[in-house]
């Protein structure tokens, strides 16, 4: 018996993913999509909440780029003509507005728009007066061939990151564990950042589920699944109260008494 199907078949009555705020974002900026050929495929994910989220993670990067471009055009017109830019203002200015912007990590450099290679997300922060001359200027408007795999080349610092609503479990240096609190879900993402599990939390017959001290009770589960041993991770969603004793029988291939 598969587990994570019969788990998410047998999942607890919740709200709708449709209910969230990120079915909402995507649904009130997915326009973006269609402009580019590359992220066409993720507008019609609606009935996907993974493939949403990383539909997102495009939409919020496209958007930080806007932004920050608009910013380095404001600051460059807010300059009297003539005036040399003086770099540390130019950049302090800068780091105000991207104080609100989603970002991730990678090798302690914050990227604000993953769908650009690294050093591009550079020059945006630390080097943003070259987005006022040629070349870079063109990036603007035209920067399709610019376009990278976002999560071949960042993975699931992607997912760990302010770009969505995902927490953090662990890892076994090929996969990671997620957990989205509103979903009540356990995703496990693989190095190239796709969705390999899915785990449904909570079954139908736990009449008062609880959600205290989530993580610590979801650090056993994630590391029996790592471990390979189907029996250890049915006994710790058990354990650790994330499945009924009814679900935990039929799992196990017992009589519930």
């Amino acid at each position: 018996m598969n587990v994570y199907k019969l788990l998410e078949k047998k999942q607890k009555k919740r709200p709708s993913f449709e209910k969230t705020e990120e079915f909402k974002f995507f649904v009130d900026h997915r326009n973006m999509l269609e402009k580019y050929p590359k992220f066409s495929y993720l507008y019609d994910v609606d009935d996907d909440e993974f493939m949403i989220m990383r539909a997102n993670i495009i939409l919020k990067s496209l958007i930080n780029k806007q932004t920050i471009e608009d910013e380095i055009d404001n600051i460059n017109q807010h300059l009297t003509k003539g005036d040399k830019i003086d770099h540390a203002k130019f950049v302090s200015t800068l780091r105000e507005i991207t104080l609100d912007l989603p970002y991730l990590v990678d090798d302690k450099m914050k990227i604000y728009i993953p769908i650009f290679p690294r050093p591009l997300n550079y020059i945006y922060i630390k080097e943003p007066e070259k987005l006022l001359e040629y070349p870079y200027s063109q990036l603007k408007t035209s920067f399709l061939e610019t376009i990278i795999d976002s999560f071949d080349v960042y993975g699931t610092s992607l997912y760990n990151s302010l770009f969505t609503r995902l927490v953090f479990i662990g890892t076994n240096g090929k996969e990671v564990a997620f957990f989205h609190y509103d979903m009540n879900t356990i995703y496990i993402v693989n190095s190239q950042g796709l969705l390999d599990v899915k785990i449904v939390l909570f079954d139908r017959h736990i009449k008062h589920p609880s959600y205290s001290h989530m993580l610590d009770r979801l650090t056993p589960v994630v590391d029996a699944y790592f471990s390979n041993s189907r029996d250890n991770f049915i006994e710790q969603l058990y354990n650790n109260e994330f499945i009924s004793r009814r679900i935990y029988c039929q799992l196990k291939g017992i009589k519930e008494q």
